[in-house]
């Protein structure tokens, strides 16, 4: 038998190191990037338009509340985030549906923690308020207490300023307690639409209306951007109210929901809220940065379920 060179034992060598080398890259392949994708969990964000939050433009939906979920999403690398978008009267039935469905915004209920997770409050923000014209100061000023907050109910039952609010629409527990009680109050109107109620204030054909502030801000860009409108904080309402996030009663919404109240707890000083800031009037700014400031020195204090305005 022919005795084996070195240079064949060298070419051997070399061959089988490739090989082994070829082996180890594959392993790697496949046990990196690829795998930890697939391992991703998908969950698909409900987007519902309600502007000023979420609005549609260019086929897409954008507004402050898209970017709070965004910066959310961001710092959530495990899942695989899309964004879909929902009309709200197929909103629950879909988010509890198959697969894993989030949406911001939902308050929770008792009803609706039975097929839903929910976050800690995320977004404390100003809850409705009484909003008119600035020529109208002198006339809202014997309605307000020490605490230069409005007495609506008295206000109402003055009967010379006239208010129109939008027909089937909650407006919070303590609202709708005063207007229930003053339904008939003929200083009083109930329309099916309150997209130009700052149109027919600024025409001096209505005296004073109810809005979220962001809202109220909304419609004084899109439609009237020369005016300016007060917004006046009403007495009895909580200084701010909570959005939470809610997902579906899943494993994967559970561990999102649980990653999204660290998330809360390891940034108190809630970075996500200047989206919801930039959608306020600079009064409304003003008001809303002391209120934060208040609640994240005592997280929880001012704040009511206060649910779906």
């Amino acid at each position: 038998m022919r005795p084996i060179g070195n240079r064949h034992v060298r070419r051997v060598a070399r061959s089988s190191f490739a090989v082994l080398f070829l082996a180890i890259c594959l392993t790697l392949v496949g046990a990196g990037m690829p795998a930890h994708a697939q391992t991703k969990q998908p969950v698909t964000w409900a987007l519902t338009p309600l502007p000023p939050a979420m609005l549609e433009k260019d086929g897409a939906i954008v507004g402050y509340g898209v970017d709070i979920l965004d910066w959310f999403a961001a710092r959530l690398p495990d899942y695989q985030h899309q964004k879909e978008i929902i009309p709200l009267p197929r909103l629950v039935k879909t988010i509890t549906g198959p697969g894993t469905y989030c949406n911001i915004g939902m308050n929770p209920t008792e009803e609706r923690k039975k097929f839903l997770h929910f976050s800690e409050a995320v977004l404390p923000h100003l809850p409705v308020s009484l909003i008119t014209s600035p020529h109208r100061e002198e006339q809202i000023k014997p309605f307000l207490n020490p605490d230069g907050e409005i007495d609506l109910e008295r206000m109402i039952t003055f009967g010379k300023l006239n208010g129109a609010l939008r027909s089937q629409r909650s407006y919070g527990a303590t609202i709708d307690a005063i207007l229930r009680r003053n339904i008939n109050n003929p200083g009083l109107s109930f329309i099916g639409n309150d997209a130009n109620f700052l149109q027919l204030i600024a025409l001096g054909r209505l005296d004073w209306t109810l809005y979220l502030p962001a809202e109220a801000e909304y419609y004084r860009r899109t439609k009237l951007p020369g005016e300016i409108f007060s917004s006046w904080h009403i007495a009895g309402n909580d200084h701010l109210m909570p959005a939470s996030i809610a997902c579906s009663k899943t494993v994967v919404g559970d561990a999102i929901v649980a990653a999204i109240n660290t998330l809360v707890k390891d940034n108190p000083d809630m970075p996500w809220t200047r989206f919801y800031a930039s959608s306020l009037s600079e009064q409304d700014q003003i008001r809303y940065q002391q209120k934060l400031r208040n609640y994240q020195r005592a997280p929880g204090s001012s704040l009511s379920q206060v649910i779906d305005q």
